[in-house]
């Protein structure tokens, strides 16, 4: 009878989360580009996004071959932090482990476990869905990757050839690597913007060293996976979930204690 109460529990909480997720809003969204509206940004983007593959990616072509063998290797340690799977798998194991494991727990602490266990489902969703839409999206469009055509060949595209080769627009590692970005200061919050912008900068240079990517690859995928990312917290704060909107549009995540009071009852076991 205890087992079947759990799992009753257990159904009864996703039953709840499925609701929450399918509801109405609570109340409109508020820009994500601040006094700029959506429509301008996304044409600043494809704007700037287009200058790049016209002006900066001939010529990170041509230097290509110029960069010192030690550079290159630096860049080839720092491009893995844009692998998705190096994010992925730990959080979904312990996404997996809280979600079938019942903890008796006082109601304080279930109550930080379930928000701590909403934000990392958080985490994982953003940075699974903008690399799945981004693979999906760079096979589609077919661009062939900088070290697999002849000088002076930036703009050859072979669309729907599903070849690893030929998936250089938008790059997977920057949108990635900016989505991660994106997930900490909304989860640490904005103290954290200086460093993630110079990891997330790193490894779109990174890209573009290797000859992986042009820049207009990197930037097309960082700038997907920033914005991506801030839709979908608004997408939840208008839901009541994982986050809130304050007055002045920004949000503010939900039981941002969550983590510390977990690890602090942990300590004092």
């Amino acid at each position: 009878m205890r087992n079947a109460v759990r799992q009753w529990s257990h159904t009864q909480a996703w039953r709840a989360l499925w609701r929450r997720l399918r509801g109405p809003a609570h109340f409109p969204s508020a820009p994500l580009f601040g006094r700029v509206s959506t429509p301008a940004a996304l044409a600043f983007g494809a704007v700037l996004v287009v200058a790049l593959i016209l002006l900066a990616d001939p010529a990170s072509q041509r230097v290509l071959p110029e960069w010192p063998r030690s550079v290159v290797h630096v860049a080839s340690i720092i491009t893995n932090l844009g692998d998705s799977g190096y994010y992925l798998i730990p959080v979904g194991i312990v996404l997996i482990l809280l979600a079938i494991v019942d903890f008796e727990l006082p109601p304080r602490l279930d109550v930080a476990l379930r928000q701590f266990w909403l934000q990392l489902a958080f985490a994982f969703t953003a940075i699974a869905a903008t690399g799945l839409i981004v693979n999906i999206g760079k096979r589609m469009i077919g661009r062939v990757r900088p070290l697999h055509v002849d000088p002076g060949s930036y703009l050859h595209f072979e669309p729907f050839s599903w070849r690893a080769s030929n998936a250089s627009f938008p790059s997977g590692h920057a949108t990635t690597a900016w989505t991660v970005a994106a997930v900490l200061v909304l989860c640490c919050g904005p103290r954290l913007r200086p460093y993630v912008f110079v990891l997330g900068t790193l490894v779109c240079i990174s890209r573009v060293v290797i000859g992986a990517h042009y820049p207009a690859d990197v930037v097309a995928g960082a700038l997907f996976g920033w914005f991506a990312t801030l839709w979908f917290a608004q997408f939840l704060a208008r839901r009541s979930l994982v986050f809130r909107q304050n007055g002045d549009g920004t949000l503010a995540l939900r039981g941002q204690d969550a983590a510390k009071t977990l690890l602090m009852a942990w300590r004092a076991r």
